[in-house]
């Protein structure tokens, strides 16, 4: 595998690949390059990278099954699918890689195991491998292709003259030949009606070697491919061969359906034959004679040939078949049970009718088949009526029979007139377009080789002495072209809908080879001939070739010419369906017409559309909806412009490969195709030349018909067309057409990928101004064309002409000018000759370029006639082929020394951060029309970009600003002033000034390109190097874990207002943005420590860790610690939890650092002394005396344990305005009898539900809405968890205390003992028993329960019925102290929690049943209502983000103890399935970390995810507690030695 010619596709959760929505519908397109310089045989063209995000749904018992070969000996099968497995892991995506060896169609699909245990299998989807054209061993772009189309037969009766006409195709550098088929043709003489498909035309061919010899020459002397048209769906109808294989085609043996069309078609013959002898006109001068004629039809035709018998069923055929077959067939007691109806059903004829339909018929029914043979089958019916009617046939019977098959008939008798409405139709339009129109053939008199209408059907009489009716091939005016319109799916040739040929035959291929083995077989030989010898295949009437018939001959071709070019013009009339033929097909370029274009603004949207990406598109650049794997290779030079090098180059120095996205369909645009009109039918002579200029500018393949070039005045009769090309006059635009073709030429030299061409299209009036460019260079080329729709078209002046930042000269200008008439072009009856015509050269055009303005000003000359063109070349101010290399390298230089902490200013800040930052000159950028950034680092502007580029927005408001000014360009340089003492902000600064200095100096519309492409180049560099400082798991991780890891460089910022420490300003934890980022409200405890170990310890960020522990353990008081820090200089004490996740960090610290125990012997200065008396942070009593964190760890247990009791320092309404006085007091003990914590009052809300009432409308002032006093069921999980860590670190000698003594002096109890009673007493005061008899068991009052199987939230509170509440408080025991629950219990719980509690991206904190359930949090309400107003409802149902965290940690350990289908057969490891179920109670944590602006986790959402006004868009814990999760599946269950 080779990286250089890798591209990844990403896959979504169901499998769908995901591609960009710039381009609109697409194909999954590989490009056009050649070979791997120096590859060696077996080296792959190239290599598509599968994406599977990790333990998506797709990836349990996942397999992706794809066709692609597994090496380049094994030839390609369309239909043999090789396995390849999907590795399942919840931590790292997986990489399947398709090799690719060879052009053409390949797909691939998915299988996997569902919810519900089945297999469940996607769609295939294609991909398609384009081919690398050559040219005399020169590598020939797709869009460097100049096709000229010549029709065979007019080509002369020589070699010689066919040289003739190759030299002057040549002199026009063309560089490709189309020509018509070289077949033997058939007896009308059209191309396209080939008698033999396996001989060529005799009359200039010996053999295939003199077609092969001729393309050879071709190649060699004139400098061009050849390409010729493949006819898969028909053969002439003298074709000798299908008198010997009739079953080649449809007829009434192959297909029986057709027969009541072949019955009506002889008849209309007949009809068409006997016109005078029975009256009517034979030659149609009027509508009148017309309807003469129809009437005739109706009689002679229709009414003879009954047709309505091939629609029904017989009456009397049914009634007689019953009763003949009624003694012989026997009814069970299951037909009693399956066909016994009520008599009210009975009494209902038309629903009966239905009954027995649904019962005696298959799909079959609705076919047509012969006359008389649509019949209900007999021996249900029969069963039917004995069942219902007794089992003696009787004449009720018959009668019923007779309602019965009345009733059936209705509908089809119904769908029999509306088929006879169409035929009538049909015919009348087709005959009068034939006879009366004037832009019809007006075929005059009716004869015998001129019937009225075309033949349907070719009759013969085969080799085996039978009669045939072979139905022709045709067309249908927006016909489905995913059905056979020959086959039993449609009526059309019955219906006269075909517009037919009537020299050509519809060749039957059936499903599959076998179905017509002859015909199969011969066109094998057929497309091998071809294949051997032409540069590429036009499919003719490709819309109508079965997609499989043309997969197996393309495929069969691809054999022999891997690089074939296959071309083929679709008539879908959907860009969806155009697809579908293209990446089924392997179609290299579909045929697009300028000369179909009837107006100016509809030529220039053509032009627009393929004529390359708009002037100043987004470039593609990974951001942060990509993993960044740590070990990622780096290469400074793989991003290198090198147009020679055949790779497929990466976006930046990160080697993330390409992306594989779905592009538009790729275009042959051809000024005007063989079988259409010329411009002097259609438009003018004169537009000939902008025409053709427009066109060939495009970025695309173009082509044009011999002819164009040289004026022809039509559309010459493929059929009736007896002359042959001129060559020595008619120069026409020739001359001009060479130099179009060379400047293409010169184009194509450097733009080899898709973003490397760009173009500008203006309409005005007659004028339309295309300008294409050269991304890497700057260069370009500015047509001006001047159409001529019209003779009479007026006369229009076009003001000067402004390039912007661009430089230009003139190139060439020229008018056409006609000085013959038609008449002269059709002078000579053996030459096809064009209009005279003469190219004469326009000059007068003043140009200047002021550098002032740094713009070029064209002045048109006073004669610039409809039908001229001018051509300049132009170079873009500031843009050389430098720049693209310079503004793609470096960045990871740049950021060589930045560190996880200095990376936070170069990436975030909040708007109140960078304020704070920068004494309040600075905030975030804001954008006119969207208002302020919500970063000012880079993922502010990433944020937006990130979708604007996906999209190549150029309208988006920040797109404008971008290209209205440079302030962007300063703002994110000059920013980093105020930081750039920090690691490494100085090198990122002055790689970005150096940048954006080179981007200033660049055309204006180019700006927004190039600043997207820089910022988002240095933040992925800025984000791999985050990685690589990160730890393993993250960094090795998927987007999902690496963004929630990047959370932590989020909250991580210093900043002037706050710190961790009164004395030095560090880097600190925020609670959340931008609520609680600066000043005391930054450093919350309770925050802080929730979210340690997820966002510090699980991304190795220790330092940090162990700085958190040792700030806080500074400010014990009470034994209590702060809930908000302020620095440590006026904390405040009101969190009764804060102290136990507190010492759940210093656990987790302990447990997850090497050597982490170290920090127990750490010695911290106290904030306050030991009395806890409140004194000043710069007080001498301050800091003077020091304990060990292990001598913190005990005070708190030992202060917990004697009982806890003080009132707030400072209380009253300058600490907090809204509480009561008695809310102030703080109260703390534990229940001796059970071990159990228990504190708090009615008064105040210590847990982290500490939402206090505050609405003096409402009457809440002071009263907190979720009290939660009592013993918390997560405190005391905590303390248990902390019980069993100190005597862990008894046992191993890290701990000295052994005991505390009880409250009030009762003793002394040692950790072991609390830990013990702690056990014997949780689930009996907790658990809530499903069944009402164990109530006994446990301390329960019956009477309150709401909601069983569940663990209270609380015990003992001060209002009872609380206790019973529901919340997802018992998830953080369950994941601290999993050895408290019943794992049967436990998971019960949690499956009900699961249900009743999870929303989309938090947990309800109350259960929907409750009463006090007010699920929407508006802070800013304020009403009469008391549970809501002033947000009281804070914690009452809103749905909390950091509780999942811990809902699935439960979830995970608990499954995996009791749910069989949870781990793998050896026990030792979570099965696919938990990973499965793990990832889709994550998919809305995915899309909003992905798409919020914020990238983070909210503070919490309203019901069922809905957006919180009033909520912290990004919150620290919202995205810790979920990295614990994934740190605790890859620290249980991942090989850490496989992952370095």
């Amino acid at each position: 595998m080779n990286l250089k010619r890798t591209l990844l596709l990403r896959l979504a959760d169901n499998g769908e690949p995901i591609t960009s929505t710039s381009y609109g519908n697409g194909v999954l397109t590989l490009p056009s390059l050649p070979p791997p310089d120096g590859a060696s045989p077996g080296t792959p063209l190239y290599t598509v990278r599968i994406l599977v995000a990790a333990s998506s749904p797709i990836t349990r018992d996942g397999l992706i099954w794809t066709n692609c070969p597994p090496d380049h000996i094994i030839p390609f099968k369309r239909d043999k699918f090789y396995k390849k497995i999907i590795k399942s892991s919840f931590h790292r995506d997986d990489t399947i890689d398709l090799n690719i060896y060879a052009p053409g169609s390949y797909c691939f699909y998915l299988s996997f195991r569902n919810d519900n245990e089945q297999l469940e299998t996607t769609r295939k989807f294609y991909f398609v491998a384009l081919p690398a054209l050559s040219l005399n061993n020169e590598f020939l772009q797709l869009n460097a292709i100049a096709m000229q189309s010549v029709v065979s037969k007019w080509m002369g009766p020589t070699m010689q003259d066919w040289d003739r006409v190759f030299a002057k195709i040549a002199a026009k550098n063309y560089n490709m030949v189309h020509f018509t088929p070289l077949q033997h043709r058939g007896e009308s003489n059209s191309p396209y009606s080939i008698y033999d498909q396996l001989e060529f035309d005799p009359a200039h061919f010996k053999s295939a070697d003199d077609v092969q010899q001729m393309v050879k020459h071709v190649h060699k002397d004139y400098g061009m491919l050849a390409l010729t048209d493949i006819v898969f769906n028909h053969t002439a109808n003298n074709s000798a061969w299908l008198r010997d294989h009739p079953d080649a085609g449809y007829n009434h043996v192959t297909a029986p359906h057709l027969v009541s069309a072949i019955q009506l078609d002889r008849a209309l013959l007949e009809f068409s034959a006997n016109l005078k002898k029975w009256g009517y006109p034979a030659e149609i001068a009027s509508i009148d004679d017309l309807f003469k004629i129809m009437d005739g039809i109706k009689v002679h035709v229709l009414g003879s040939l009954k047709l309505w018998e091939y629609y029904v069923v017989g009456v009397q055929d049914t009634e007689d078949a019953v009763e003949k077959q009624w003694d012989a067939i026997d009814v069970t007691a299951h037909d009693r049970q399956l066909y016994k109806q009520s008599q009210d059903e009975l009494d209902n004829t038309e629903d009966f009718a239905k009954f027995v339909l649904e019962n005696t018929t298959d799909a079959s029914f609705s076919v047509l088949g012969l006359r008389g043979a649509k019949k209900l089958d007999l021996e249900p019916l029969v069963k039917i009526l004995k069942v219902n009617f007794g089992t003696k046939y009787t004449p009720e019977v018959t009668e019923r029979i007779h309602k019965i098959v009345d009733e059936i008939n209705l509908p089809l008798y119904g769908e029999y007139d509306d088929d006879i409405s169409e035929i009538l139709e049909q015919l009348f339009n087709r005959i009068k377009y034939l006879r009366l129109d004037e832009n019809g053939p007006k075929q005059g008199p009716v004869t015998l080789t001129s019937p009225l209408t075309e033949p349907y059907f070719t009759r013969f009489k085969g080799s085996d002495g039978e009669s045939y009716a072979l139905a022709n091939n045709g067309w249908i005016w927006n016909g489905n072209p995913l059905v056979d319109f020959a086959s039993s799916e449609s009526k059309a040739y019955l219906r006269r809908e075909v517009i037919v040929w009537g020299d050509c035959v519809k060749l039957r291929y059936g499903k599959k080879p076998e179905d017509s083995p002859y015909l199969w077989k011969r066109m094998e030989q057929y497309i091998e001939l071809n294949a051997k010898i032409f540069d590429g295949f036009r499919i003719d009437n490709c819309h109508s070739t079965p997609l499989h018939v043309g997969e197996y001959f393309l495929d069969h071709a691809r054999k022999f010419n891997p690089n074939l070019y296959v071309v083929a013009e679709l008539f879908s009339g959907s860009e969806q369906l155009d697809c579908l033929f293209v990446e089924r097909l392997a179609i290299s370029s579909l045929i697009r017409e300028a000369m179909q274009a009837w107006s100016e603004e509809e030529l220039s949207r053509l032009i627009h559309k393929h004529g390359g990406r708009p002037i100043g598109s987004y470039k593609f650049v990974p951001m942060d909806n990509f993993p960044y794997p740590s070990d990622i290779s780096v290469d400074e030079e793989y991003c290198e412009y090198n147009p020679e090098s055949n790779q497929v180059h990466c976006v930046s120095e990160i080697n993330i490969p390409k992306i594989l996205t779905a592009t538009p369909p790729h275009a042959l645009f051809m000024d005007c195709t063989h079988d259409n009109e010329m411009p002097w039918q259609k438009r003018t002579v004169e537009d000939t030349l902008p025409n053709a200029a427009l066109v060939a500018m495009c970025s695309s393949a173009i082509g044009s018909v011999y002819g164009y070039d040289e004026i022809y005045p039509e559309l010459l009769d493929l059929v009736n067309e007896k002359r042959t090309y001129e060559t020595e006059n008619c120069p026409g635009i020739s001359t001009v057409k060479a130099q179009l073709n060379e400047i293409r030429h010169k184009i194509s030299k450097r733009s080899v990928d898709i973003e490397d061409s760009e173009m500008h299209v203006h309409h005005e009036g007659q004028f339309i101004t295309f300008h294409r460019t050269d991304v890497k260079s700057g260069s370009g080329w500015y047509l001006i064309a001047r159409m001529k729709f019209n003779e009479d078209c007026g006369d229009q002046k076009l003001p000067p002409i402004i390039l912007s930042q661009s430089k230009c000269k003139l190139n060439c200008a020229y008018t056409l000018k006609r000085t013959g008439t038609h008449e002269d072009a059709m002078a000579d009856s053996t030459k096809i000759g064009g209009i005279p015509t003469k190219l004469v050269a326009i000059e007068g055009f003043e140009i200047n370029y002021d550098e002032k303005k740094q713009e070029s000003k064209v002045t048109m000359p006073q004669e610039f006639p409809a039908g001229s063109i001018a051509i300049f070349e132009t170079q873009q101010n500031g843009v050389d082929l430098s720049l693209d290399h310079f503004i793609r390298s470096g960045a990871m230089k740049a950021t060589a020394n930045v560190t996880l902490e200095s990376l936070n200013p170069i990436l975030y800040h909040a708007a109140s951060e960078e304020l704070d930052c920068s004494a309040g000159k600075e905030s975030t950028y804001s954008v006119p029309a969207i208002g302020e950034l919500v970063y000012a680092g880079l993922q502010g502007w990433i944020s937006q970009l990130r979708t604007i580029v996906f999209n190549n927005d150029l309208a988006h408001p920040l797109s404008e600003n971008l290209r209205e000014g440079s302030w962007a360009l300063d703002y994110v340089v000059n920013r980093l002033d105020y930081y750039k003492d920090e690691p490494g902000v100085a090198d990122v600064q002055n790689w970005l000034r150096s940048r954006m200095n080179r981007i200033k100096v660049l055309p204006s519309y180019l700006r927004p390109s190039y600043f997207a492409l820089v910022v988002g180049i240095l933040y992925s560099c800025c984000r791999l190097r985050a990685m690589q400082l990160m730890s393993i798991n993250i960094g090795k991780s998927t987007t999902f874990v690496q963004s929630l890891g990047l959370a932590s460089i989020q909250m991580m910022a210093k900043v002037n207002s706050t710190s961790i420490f009164p004395d030095e300003n560090v880097y600190c934890m925020a609670a959340g943005l931008p609520h609680f980022s600066t000043n005391y409200m930054r450093c919350w405890g309770r925050d802080i420590f929730i979210s340690l170990r997820g966002l510090l310890l699980t991304t190795g960020r220790y330092d940090e860790a162990k700085a958190h522990i040792l700030a806080f353990a500074k400010t014990l008081k009470h034994g209590m610690i702060p809930n908000l820090l302020d620095a440590g200089r006026n904390p405040r004490y009101n969190a009764r939890d804060a102290a136990w996740f507190f010492l759940q960090s210093v656990q987790d610290y302990v447990t997850i650092v090497p050597n982490g125990a170290d920090i127990l012997k750490e010695k911290v200065s106290r904030r306050f002394p030991l009395d806890d008396t409140w004194v000043a942070y710069d007080d001498i009593r301050a800091f003077s005396y020091s304990t060990s964190i292990e001598d913190i760890v005990y005070e708190i247990l030992k202060r917990h344990a004697n009982g806890i009791k003080y009132r707030e320092a400072n209380a009253g309404p300058n600490l907090d305005r809204v509480m009561t006085d008695d809310g102030f007091n703080v109260e703390v003990h534990v229940d001796w009898n059970t071990g159990l914590i228990h504190g708090g009052s009615q008064n105040n809300c210590g847990t982290w539900m500490d939402k206090m009432g505050e609405s003096e409308k409402a009457g809440s002032v002071g009263v907190p809405g979720t009290p939660r006093d009592g013993a918390a069921v997560e405190i005391n999980g905590l303390l248990k968890s902390t019980l069993r860590f100190v005597l862990d670190l008894q046992s191993k000698g890290l701990f000295k205390y052994t005991q505390v003594s009880k409250t009030d002096g009762k003793g002394t109890i040692t950790f072991e003992e609390w830990n013990q009673l702690l056990q014997d007493n949780f689930e009996k005061k907790f658990y809530v028993p499903l069944d009402p008899a164990e109530d006994k068991d446990f301390d329960i009052d019956s009477s309150i329960v709401n909601r069983r199987g569940i663990y209270k939230d609380l015990y003992r509170s001060g209002k009872p019925y609380e206790d019973y509440q529901l919340r997802p408080n018992f998830t953080v025991a369950m994941v601290v102290a999993p050895e408290l629950f019943t794992p049967e219990r436990a998971t019960h719980c949690l499956d009900l929690a699961d249900t009743v509690l999870r929303g989309p991206i938090g947990m309800a904190t109350l259960d929907p049943s409750d009463y006090n359930y007010h699920p929407d949090y508006i802070n800013s309400e304020d009403s009469e209502d008391f549970a809501t107003s002033k947000g009281r409802n804070y914690h009452q149902g809103p749905e909390w983000a950091w509780p999942e965290g811990y809902f699935l940690r439960a979830y995970l350990h608990f499954n995996f103890l009791t749910n069989p289908r949870a781990c793998n057969d050896h026990k030792n490891k979570p099965s696919s399935y938990l990973y499965q179920q793990l990832y889709k109670r994550l998919t809305k944590q995915r899309e909003h970390i992905m798409n919020s602006p914020w990238a983070g986790l909210p503070e919490l959402t309203n019901r069922n995810g809905s957006f919180c006004n009033d909520s912290s868009p990004t919150q620290a814990w919202s995205a810790a507690t979920l990295l614990d999760l994934f740190y605790d599946l890859w620290s249980s269950f991942e090989d850490e030695n496989e992952w370095e």
